[in-house]
């Protein structure tokens, strides 16, 4: 129970603290990768305060886990696999859990987007125009219940090995926080992999607002029409800033011979 108490809210302050330092962490070299037009950009206070007091959030919910676990109440497991299907559930699991988690949060991140719950509910995080990493977690109490609540779910309905459920919960804050952190990473990636959603997509969410819901992937939001009709050709324009940039700099560091 105290595992999962402290396990659910580290791991997301860790992906808060990693992406607001990325570019320390790596001495500048994340720069180019800013979606913002502009680098300097203050954190509101709120979402600290909301993200801090979200992360006690978290903290609860982790221990309701780490109970139905040692309770007996879940259908996670710690047997160590033997056999060769043991070992070939452990990433079955894990990609159901995955494509649970991107319907599940498709639709509970449109309901969200009805009226009245936008108001009272969602319209916190909106307030985060120009995101930051600080802006992954700085949402509504509610909300956060939400949004990790299919960790509970995941524990209580689907048998997998407690080493998946912890797998999956860090790919839940690392993208989460990735989808907020304000830098498109991803900006070079190869085009078959288009189906997979991108920083820029939820950062183009914030600005748009009725647009680009979905997490992992941008199926629901093609299947629903609810992607932007603007986000192809906009990380277009992002993806050439962004290598221009990157070309400035690779030649400012090695300057020709005539130079």
């Amino acid at each position: 129970m105290i595992f999962w108490s402290l396990f659910l809210p580290l791991t997301a302050l860790f992906f808060v603290l990693y992406f607001h330092y990325i570019d320390v962490i790596f001495n500048g070299r994340k720069k180019p990768y800013l979606i913002r037009k502009r680098e300097a950009h203050s954190i509101a206070p709120r979402e600290i305060y909301s993200t801090i007091f979200n992360l006690f959030v978290f903290a609860t919910v982790g221990g309701l886990v780490g109970w139905l676990i040692e309770e007996g109440h879940s259908m996670t497991y710690v047997d160590t696999p033997k056999s060769f299907t043991d070992f070939l559930l452990l990433p079955i699991c894990f990609f159901l859990a995955l494509g649970i988690h991107d319907f599940y949060f498709y639709w509970t991140h449109r309901s969200l987007h009805i009226k009245f719950i936008f108001k009272y509910v969602h319209v916190p995080h909106h307030k985060s125009t120009e995101v930051s990493a600080w802006s992954a977690f700085s949402f509504h109490p509610i909300e956060a219940l939400i949004q990790i609540g299919i960790v509970v779910l995941l524990a209580l309905f689907i048998p997998m090995h407690i080493s998946v459920l912890i797998a999956f919960s860090i790919l839940l804050f690392l993208i989460s926080v990735y989808g907020h952190c304000g830098y498109e990473l991803r900006i070079n990636k190869w085009e078959g992999f288009n189906i997979f959603n991108t920083s820029f997509h939820h950062y183009q969410h914030h600005k748009e607002v009725h647009y680009n819901f979905g997490i992992y992937l941008n199926i629901w939001d093609r299947l629903f029409h609810t992607g932007s009709p603007n986000y192809d050709h906009s990380f277009k324009a992002l993806k050439t800033k962004v290598n221009n940039k990157l070309t400035k700099s690779s030649n400012a560091k090695h300057p020709t011979d005539d130079e």
